[in-house]
């Protein structure tokens, strides 16, 4: 059998063989299941004396490990071998350290009740105590000394080798926190593992443990713990639990409600971290109760963008449980490179801001707030749905030649059902409405076959596209005014960008539609609710940088019942309709754009209006200084 000195007494390597990849000092990187198998092998070698190390990152779940997996594995079968968990955080000196240890054991044998009728843990403790007529369980204990008129004191170390029996495994962790020096705390464990023949394993974050030594430090230097430490423990273990053993332990529960395959997604989502951090990711529930609760994810019809906001949500939710914050970028290669945009990681995490909420501002979580970050994050970060995306394949193929001349009949159906999907998700995005016609409409001409009514189809498919959401089509007129005609090409830019009819007749189709919706509200709202006239009229001015097309609106107005509407307004509402129309600087601008008839048209309702609000009989003061005010104002939009 080899051995080899080691200060006080010998040790042996387990299984009469010693280990050679750990050479003593370094960690060998092993799963849970060889973590058990080495503690067991340990505890069933009767001729070692040395401790055992399990190592890791703060918050892998060292603890949680030891005191559920390992501890179960170890207590179930024939040859059981108790498990006594002592924390030696803050613990300044032997005797503290040993009370901590004497803790774990009344935390292990003296909660709760037998059942049965059978003795309880503590009186069995009790009864124990008593037998030995030992004082080192503190104030409980010396009160049975003095019942049982005994009066023994012990050393520290002692007490504890009387209470961990030889079978037992006694864990210390926290060791990094022990405010004991190197020597006393190792020292203590050598006495255990050699002079009393107990089974210790150490727990901590030997990284973090030598990062609080030094040549001159406090606990001892590096030196001395490598000296030390080489007599006190042989084997080491890092240990690193798989991504998905972590996130199932803490998270399986709440993660199966949400949808199937969560579990799997969660796990994907922070699978390149260094290490999964336990106690981080068990502050997340009460977040993903929400999106559970939300039913954002209950039968989407798109579950593939649904799982995507999934996992981007979950980890921007790990990394603010671990503190993690997130700026602006300081440059353009900490975003994100998608569709040629670079996205902002710090604008996509604000959008998810139920998440900030919960971990940065310390409110609750609300499951319709939740709701509503998804729904606009998946809008706006995922906005094409599965049949856009095959749509935008194709497009892309078309783009790069990359076809057979067999496959562009299916090609262009595949991009017309993209347009306006037919299981209700969402189609291509009104951004790539122009370009998608120029690159259909390039390839008509050679595919004549393939296109019997030339690009009529797509047309009319974008034209019932924008027939539904006129909003989201003008938005995307002014973010891309040029690609939609607006505004003229450059031609020294150094790609042409071909005119299309089609393409100018969408715009006008978007812009008619929504400036007829709008006049339309505005008008329902006049003659139905005409005390929320002021704030509706105001609203729909305030939410565009270009008022040419709610300036438009106006002109359906029914000039009667808009000046007895005022009349009869308060203060409040009376000064947004002078705000609206004061002709300042960007209402003179928009006004003197305006053509031909539109500008007939606007002339002859303000006239319209100036002459029924001279009709009015003006009681109040603040009525005689507002409806001058406005009547100036019309006279001015009526010489435009």
């Amino acid at each position: 059998m080899g051995s080899e000195s080691a200060g006080v007494g010998s040790r042996v390597a387990i299984g009469k063989v010693r280990v050679e990849t750990d050479g003593g000092q370094g960690a060998t990187k092993v799963n849970e299941d060889d973590i058990i198998g080495v503690v067991r092998e340990y505890l069933e070698d009767k001729e070692n004396s040395y401790a055992l190390m399990l190592t890791g990152e703060w918050g892998c779940g060292k603890t949680y490990f030891v005191e559920h997996a390992l501890t179960e594995k170890l207590e179930e079968d024939e040859s059981r071998h108790p498990v006594v968990v002592a924390s030696a955080y803050g613990a300044k000196d032997l005797a503290e350290l040993c009370g901590a240890i004497e803790s774990g054991f009344i935390s292990k044998y003296a909660i709760g009740c037998a059942a049965g009728g059978e003795r309880g843990r503590w009186d069995s403790l009790v009864g124990f105590a008593k037998d030995t007529g030992i004082s080192f369980l503190g104030k409980k204990i010396r009160e049975l000394e003095k019942k049982a008129g005994v009066d023994l004191k012990m050393a520290p170390l002692n007490a504890v080798n009387l209470i961990i029996g030889p079978e037992t495994l006694l864990v210390i962790d926290d060791v990094e926190r022990c405010d004991m020096g190197i020597r006393e705390l190792l020292g203590a464990v050598d006495h255990l593992v050699v002079g009393c023949r107990k089974k210790v394993l150490l727990v901590c974050n030997e990284d973090e443990w030598r990062k609080g030594l030094g040549p001159k430090g406090e606990k001892g230097t590096t030196r001395e713990y490598e000296s030390l430490i080489e007599k006190t423990v042989w084997r080491k273990c890092r240990f690193r639990p798989s991504v998905g053993s972590v996130v199932e332990r803490v998270l399986g529960g709440v993660l199966g409600g949400i949808y199937p395959g969560a579990l799997e997604d969660a796990v994907s989502a922070i699978e390149g971290s260094e290490s999964p951090n336990l106690r981080s990711l068990s502050k997340m529930r009460p977040v993903l109760v929400g999106m559970k609760e939300s039913g954002f994810f209950a039968e989407p019809t798109d579950p593939e963008s649904a799982r995507a906001v999934f996992k981007e949500a979950f980890g921007f939710a790990a990394g603010a449980a671990k503190g993690m914050r997130i700026g602006p970028p300081s440059s353009r290669e900490d975003s994100i490179l998608r569709g040629g945009i670079f996205e902002s990681r710090r604008l996509k995490y604000a959008a998810l801001d139920f998440i900030p909420r919960f971990f940065e501002r310390c409110e609750g979580v609300d499951s319709k707030h939740v709701r509503s970050c998804l729904e606009d994050y998946l809008a706006t970060f995922h906005p094409d749905g599965p049949a856009a995306r095959k749509a935008i394949e194709c497009i892309d193929g078309i783009r790069h030649a990359t076809f057979r001349d067999a496959d562009v009949p299916g090609m262009v159906e595949t991009i017309v059902a993209g347009i306006v999907p037919g299981d209700g998700s969402r189609g291509l995005s009104f951004d790539v409405y122009p370009d998608v016609l120029r690159a259909v409409k390039g390839i008509a001409g050679e595919f004549a076959d393939a296109f019997p009514e030339g690009v009529a189809p797509l047309v009319k498919a974008m034209e019932s596209s924008i027939g539904r959401d006129p909003e989201s089509a003008v938005r995307s007129i002014g973010k891309n005014r040029v690609e939609w005609q607006e505004i003229p090409f450059d031609s020294s830019e150094a790609h042409e960008i071909p005119a299309l009819e089609e393409v100018d007749r969408l715009r006008e189709l978007a812009l008619t539609t929504l400036r007829e919706r709008e006049s339309e509200s505005l008008g329902n709202v006049l003659k139905n609710a005409p005390d929320q006239f002021a704030t509706k009229l105001y609203l729909a001015f305030s939410k565009s940088d270009d008022w040419s097309e709610p300036i438009l609106s106006l002109i359906s107005l029914d000039t009667s019942l808009l000046a007895r509407a005022m009349e009869k307004m308060p203060p409040e509402d009376i000064r947004l309709v002078h705000s609206v129309l004061f002709p300042g600087d960007h209402m003179r601008s928009c006004t003197a754009s305006l053509e031909g008839e539109d500008r007939k048209a606007l002339v002859a309702w303000a006239k319209r209006l100036g002459s029924e609000i001279g009709k009015v009989e003006t009681m109040e003061y603040y009525q005689r200084i507002y409806f001058d005010a406005i009547s100036k104002s019309l006279e001015c939009l009526a010489d435009i």
